[in-house]
């Protein structure tokens, strides 16, 4: 019983081996899709800003076109107010003049508010310009990183299989379902006991339970969380180390 119960813990540490490479497998691909992902959402980012940019400028432009007309309108209207006698005349000139000015002041407004978007998205894409640069190193480092870790981890593992599958062959057929179950459940499928503790679950053993699994001489199962209860050689009282 004592060898199966060291086997089941030796199997227990190829087991969180074999899911830790496992893990970073399953891992680094998505971590590496994720950065390639944000790269295109900045590149669409910064394409938009671009072309509304773009949109900007030619708007301002023909706002300073048409700013440029209505000045002049304004004046050769007032060159003209400067020899008109008739007073008719003379006021529907000057309301003339006064909507000319009113007109040159709304395209200002809009052509300020042009040039303050303008300001604003080019310090949005340049600032989305320097994140791309940034999540193309992370992605090729990333990359890099990947390969190197996911080779090591496959290499890894065709060893760790192979030694779960020996060490397997060598457990009870019923230990070894026992273990599977729980392990499909519970992650970790068996559990040191130390000073009446289970240690996965982290409550206390029942006395005569506890000493059963000081004795070894069977399968025990903790009541609290079901793991497989197993103690160390280092940890076992004197008392028992005599009598084994």
């Amino acid at each position: 019983m004592k060898n199966q119960l060291a086997l089941l813990e030796q199997l227990q540490q190829i087991d969180l081996q074999i899911d830790r490479y496992q893990s970073d497998l399953d891992r680094f691909p998505l971590e590496v899709q994720e950065i390639a992902r944000q790269l295109v959402v900045l590149r669409r980012e910064i394409s938009e800003a671009k072309e509304r940019a773009d949109v900007l400028e030619k708007d301002l432009r023909k706002k300073e076109q048409d700013l440029a007309v209505e000045q002049e309108k304004i004046k050769r209207s007032e060159r003209r107010l400067l020899g008109i006698k008739n007073q008719k005349e003379y006021n529907a000139l000057s309301r003339e003049v006064k909507l000319g000015k009113k007109v040159v002041g709304e395209l200002e407004d809009l052509s300020l508010a042009s040039m303050t978007e303008l300001e604003s998205l080019k310090r949005t894409t340049d600032r989305k310009e320097t994140e791309y640069q940034q999540f193309e190193k992370s992605l090729l480092e990333k990359k890099a990183e990947a390969e190197a870790v996911m080779k090591e981890a496959t290499n890894a593992l065709v060893d760790l299989i192979s030694k779960r599958e020996e060490i397997s062959q060598a457990i009870d057929r019923d230990f070894l379902k026992r273990y599977q179950t729980v392990k499909k459940v519970r992650g970790n499928a068996i559990a040191e006991i130390r000073n009446g503790i289970c240690t996965a679950c982290h409550m206390a053993i029942p006395p005569q339970l506890n000493i059963r699994v000081l004795k070894q001489e069977e399968m025990i199962i903790c009541p609290t969380c079901h793991r497989i209860l197993y103690v160390k050689p280092e940890n076992l009282p004197e008392y028992n180390k005599l009598g084994a």
